[in-house]
């Protein structure tokens, strides 16, 4: 079953979330189990929500890419993580 991953981060800025979109590349080399990604910004707090074929594909992806990635550009720590499983996805054009 496809789970989704909600994600808060005080602090962290549109400008990092760049840097690190520019090292991990998530958009251009897509990992594996990734269905969905959404990231905003608000009142200095990036939000992001992701589907996921699975959990574990989540958690491979951060500690084999993020992890690093943040490690490169000195950024410490990971964001808050609540998980659950999906229950409907519906996309319109």
């Amino acid at each position: 079953m496809a789970t989704v991953i909600m994600q808060r981060w005080d602090g962290f800025t549109p400008d990092q979330y760049e840097a690190l979109r520019d090292i991990v590349r998530w958009d251009q080399d897509k990992p594996a189990g990734m269905q969905v990604h959404v990231a905003n910004f608000l009142d200095g707090t990036m939000r992001l929500l992701d589907v996921w074929d699975t959990e574990d594909e989540f958690d491979e992806f951060v500690a084999a890419r993020i992890v690093p990635g943040l490690e490169k550009l000195g950024i410490p720590g990971l964001p808050e993580k609540i998980v659950a499983p999906l229950h409907e996805l519906t996309c319109g054009h």
